[in-house]
C-alpha cells in the first residue's frame, strides 16, 4: 500500500452567476461557502423540528444487512433487503439510536424531496446558477455509529450535481474523468451499472488496481452549509462522518454543455459504448 497526496479542490464565497458559471466552464469539482447556511433549512431542521412538521409523511428507506455498510463489496445484491416504506419519525427514531433489528441498518437515500417533504420546499432556496428549476431533488438522511455508516460506493452521475450539505459531515473522494476502463467498471457483469467501480478508493491499492487513476484523487469533507458542485461524469464516494442530512439538486446536461464545459464531450465519446448497450438492456427488460 502506497500513500498518494491528494488534490486540492476549489472553494469560493458565494459566487455571484458569473463567478459561478466561470468555475463550471473549466469542468471541475468545486465548494461554494455562505451560500446554504442562510437557509431556513439548514438552521431550523433539527429531528424535533422535522418530527413535528413531517414526521407523519411515509417515504421509502434502504435497508441492508449490517456487513454492507461495513465491508467494502461491490456485489450490492447479497447484502440488499428492501425498499420499504416507514413514518418519517419512525425512521428519526431509528438514527435517534432505538433501532431494534441489529442486523439490519437502514438508510434513507435518494429520496423525491418535493413529493415526499412538500412541508420543507419552502426552507431551500433554488440556486440560481442555471436558468431553470433542478429536474429532480434528493433528500439524503444518513448515520455514521459504532454498527455502521452510510456510504455510497464509488460511481459516476450523467447530471450536473449540486450537493448541499444541510447537516452534519460527509466526505467525497473524487476523481476527475480519464481512462474510463482505469476504474474498473463492471462492464462484464450486466446485472451492475457501468456507472459504478469495483474499486474502493479510501485505500490506496496499487498492487490490485495499478492503471486505477490514484494520483487524481481529490478528498474533501463538506460541512454544515456547504455546496458541492460536482459536474457530470465525475467520479465520487460518499461515507457519513456523522448522522447528517444532504439535498442534491440535478440538472441534466444541455446539448450546449457538450461544447462549453471543459472535457464534457471527449468523456461521454469515451463511455458511450459501454453505457449505451446498457441502457438498450435495461430498455428491453422493462418492456
Amino acid at each position: 500500500m502506497i500513500t498518494i497526496e491528494k488534490s486540492s479542490i476549489t472553494k469560493i464565497s458565494n459566487p455571484s452567476k458569473q463567478e459561478f458559471l466561470n468555475l463550471w466552464k473549466q469542468g471541475k469539482a468545486f465548494v461554494i461557502n455562505d451560500v446554504a447556511n442562510q437557509w431556513n433549512a439548514c438552521k431550523n431542521w433539527s429531528n424535533s423540528y422535522l418530527t413535528d412538521v413531517c414526521g407523519d409523511n411515509l417515504v421509502p428507506v434502504e435497508a441492508y444487512n449490517q456487513t454492507f455498510f461495513q465491508k467494502y463489496n461491490f456485489a450490492a445484491a447479497e447484502y440488499y433487503h428492501d425498499r420499504k416504506q416507514m413514518k418519517f419519525k419512525d425512521y428519526i427514531n431509528i438514527v435517534d439510536g432505538n433501532q431494534k433489528d441489529d442486523n439490519i441498518s437502514y438508510y434513507m437515500a435518494q429520496v423525491d424531496f418535493q413529493k415526499h417533504f412538500p412541508e420543507l420546499v419552502k426552507d431551500i432556496v433554488y440556486p440560481e446558477y442555471f436558468n431553470k428549476k433542478p429536474k429532480i431533488m434528493y433528500f439524503f438522511f444518513g448515520f455514521s455509529n459504532k454498527k455502521s455508516t452510510s456510504t455510497t460506493y464509488l460511481h459516476f452521475d450523467d447530471v450536473h450535481n449540486i450537493f448541499v450539505q444541510i447537516r452534519g459531515r460527509k466526505r467525497f473522494i473524487l476523481f476527475p474523468p480519464s481512462n474510463y476502463l482505469s476504474f474498473d467498471p463492471p462492464i462484464r457483469e450486466n446485472a451492475y451499472s457501468p456507472a459504478w467501480s469495483k474499486v474502493d478508493p479510501v485505500v490506496t491499492d496499487l498492487k490490485s488496481y495499478p492503471k486505477f487513476p490514484w494520483q487524481d484523487k481529490i478528498e474533501v469533507v463538506l460541512e454544515a452549509g456547504e455546496i458541492l458542485y460536482i459536474p457530470p461524469l465525475w467520479w465520487h464516494h460518499v461515507t457519513a462522518l456523522e448522522e447528517n442530512i444532504s439535498l442534491t439538486f440535478w440538472y441534466p446536461p444541455t446539448i450546449k454543455d457538450l461544447f462549453v464545459q471543459k472535457g464534457f464531450l471527449p468523456t461521454l465519446l469515451q463511455i458511450a459504448p459501454y453505457v449505451i448497450p446498457y441502457q438498450i438492456r435495461q430498455h428491453l427488460r422493462k418492456s
